[in-house]
């Protein structure tokens, strides 16, 4: 491989195996990168943050209150299933419409993300827009377990894929220094969403019921992701050539030693780092804590998380987003370890509010670790999709894994804790020696 100098950064002429930020070609010249601001480019990202208020943070509002059942004190909808609309179901069975969610929007990144590339975005979030809506509609007069499982679990993880790939996609053709910054401030309107949507929901459960709760959030999303359609859109170059995709490069880039690794990275890490975001209320509890309390840390938890999700995307802007990536990855893992000791109410407290600010921006910083890992920008959407894709593995598997350790120790969280801190410390290895192989000269990546 050849060597950099530190002042000179990596060129596209190189083996992808070093896998440089490439190029972008600029709308009026084709020899400029991507803007890095400008009203088009600052548009997008405000149109991602609305979109991730009204879909992303939703759906993991969705995706908790059915993990966490009897758990969450806001009246959760799995609380609303077990007592009434599906009363007799058991929990593990609701428990499977969150799980496909989450299976469905890492998943559908094979076919989102190349999708996004030979279309663009509006084609794309258009529709997405309509199903994610639908979804809503129609679970609101669902009466039965299968009818739920298809609108709420099925059709609204494929709606919720189908907007959250081309958002990422666009930020990132319109920006490259300024990246990290971008992606964090677009990903920070899901941690927005995280406290608007549990106080909104109870308050609206207790007012109108159920099914009306569910219309109305329906149509407060409709208008939110009006907005968000019109404000994304991505940033080609002038011409229909620009469109060309060359598959030989785009299957070397995929099948890259650095790419490889970074995408079993992800998966390790996604393993363990979301296990906290499930387990933590009912783990304050086990050591003395209120139901109130204990959901009150996953408020803590998602106000780290926001402010994570800003000052990682800044610093990577800095530093570089792979660098950032090792750093907020090594040490979420190393927190999460140290919950083995955390038996206070106030150290459960401090552990939340630091977990939230390491792990809050490692998934935005994956988008911008990919897009440094890709040569042609026009292929991002594929680079990102295909990784999710196997990131679902991780996310699929986790949680159960880490609720039959549990149940093993008779409900103790050791096992647990052990698992979910070592598989994301494992993640972060793989994150440091492809880091390293990639551009061992550059300091700033």
């Amino acid at each position: 491989m050849e060597k950099q100098s530190d002042s000179n950064p990596p060129s596209a002429a190189h083996s992808i195996d070093v896998l440089p930020a490439a190029p972008v070609e600029d709308e009026e010249n084709h020899d400029n990168g991507p803007p890095d601001g400008g009203f088009k480019a600052w548009a997008v990202v405000a149109g991602g943050l609305i979109n991730y208020c009204a879909t992303f943070a939703f759906w993991i509002f969705l995706l908790s209150s059915k993990i966490l059942g009897l758990l969450n004190s806001f009246g959760t909808f799995q609380t609303y299933y077990q007592n009434d609309l599906l009363k007799g179901t058991s929990p593990s069975a609701i428990s499977w419409i969150g799980s496909i969610q989450l299976f469905l929007l890492f998943i559908a990144g094979l076919a989102m993300g190349p999708a996004f590339d030979k279309f663009g975005a509006r084609r794309m979030t258009v529709p997405g827009m309509i199903l994610y809506v639908l979804s809503l509609m129609l679970t609101s007069f669902c009466t039965k377990y299968y009818q739920i499982f298809l609108s709420q679990g099925i059709l609204f993880g494929i709606a919720d894929a189908m907007v959250f790939y081309p958002t990422i996609s666009a930020i990132n053709m319109w920006f490259d220094k300024k990246r990290g910054i971008a992606l964090g401030i677009v990903v920070a309107g899901s941690s927005i969403g995280d406290i608007i949507w549990p106080i909104l929901v109870h308050y609206l459960l207790g007012q109108v019921g159920f099914p009306w709760t569910l219309r109305i959030v329906g149509f407060i999303c409709l208008g939110m992701m009006l907005i968000s359609t019109v404000l994304i859109v991505e940033r080609r170059g002038n011409g229909t050539q620009d469109r060309h995709i060359d598959k030989k490069i785009l299957k070397k880039e995929l099948l890259s030693p650095i790419y490889t690794m970074v995408t079993a990275g992800f998966t390790f890490a996604y393993l363990g780092m979301f296990i906290p975001f499930y387990y933590l209320p009912q783990y304050g509890m086990a050591y003395g804590m209120s139901s109130t309390m204990g959901n009150y840390l996953l408020a803590i938890l998602n106000a780290g998380s926001f402010f994570g999700r800003i000052i990682s995307g800044f610093l990577a802007d800095k530093i570089g987003g792979f660098n950032m990536t090792v750093a907020t990855s090594l040490l979420s893992s190393i927190v999460l370890l140290t919950l083995l000791s955390a038996k206070t109410e106030a150290s459960i407290i401090a552990f939340s509010a630091i977990y939230g600010l390491f792990s809050g921006g490692l998934i935005s910083l994956q988008a911008a670790t990919v897009a440094r890992l890709t040569v042609n920008i026009n292929t991002y959407g594929t680079m990102i999709g295909v990784q999710m894709a196997v990131n679902s593995i991780g996310v699929l598997i986790g949680n159960p894994i880490a609720g039959a350790l549990v149940q093993h120790e008779d409900g103790g969280f050791n096992g647990m804790i052990i698992f979910a801190g070592v598989t994301l410390l494992f993640g972060s290895v793989l994150f440091i020696v492809s880091r390293i192989t990639a551009a061992p000269k550059i300091k700033a990546f």
